[in-house]
């Protein structure tokens, strides 16, 4: 339940962060139509996770005491500890964007969730992170024309 508390809380600041940056149309998108639909999606999603562990607690609880009973206190699970540290992991990005541009930002994210999701070999964890910076710049730089933060770097 804690993990979807935290993404549906993340999914609305990603939306409303996007907010800020111009959202133009499907045929010409600007840079925050991609992440106000995966904000909104992430809540939406998230929200409907939430409701579901609810209503199987609150089944459990009324078929073994006749009673809804809080459940107890647990210390954080593996999965709420992944979420938390993918949404530390995106934050930061978030704010490295400015400083460092996109193509590094998505680089450094990438070996923060790949490291996150348990992957230890150093050689796949950079060899995805820089085929995905690269593929993710070619995207949307060079065939949507979509322009993306620079940063200081200049890419």
């Amino acid at each position: 339940m804690t993990a979807a508390v935290v993404m549906f809380v993340f999914g609305v600041v990603t939306a409303l962060a996007s907010l800020t940056l111009p959202i133009g149309t499907v045929r010409a998108p600007g840079s925050g139509l991609f992440p106000l639909a995966l904000g909104i999606l992430l809540a939406v999603l998230s929200l409907a996770q939430g409701v579901s562990v609810y209503r199987a607690q609150a089944t459990k609880a009324r078929t073994s005491t006749g009673a809804p009973v809080p459940p107890p206190a647990k210390p954080l699970s593996e999965e709420t500890r992944r979420v938390l540290l993918f949404a530390a992991a995106v934050a930061v990005a978030v704010a490295l964007l400015p400083v460092i541009g996109y193509g590094f930002t998505i680089l450094v994210l990438m070996v923060a969730l790949l490291r996150i999701l348990g992957i230890a070999r150093w050689p796949v964890v950079g060899a995805v992170s820089t085929a995905t910076a690269i593929a993710c710049w070619f995207v949307f730089v060079r065939i949507l024309a979509i322009p993306l933060p620079a940063g200081l770097p200049g890419f």
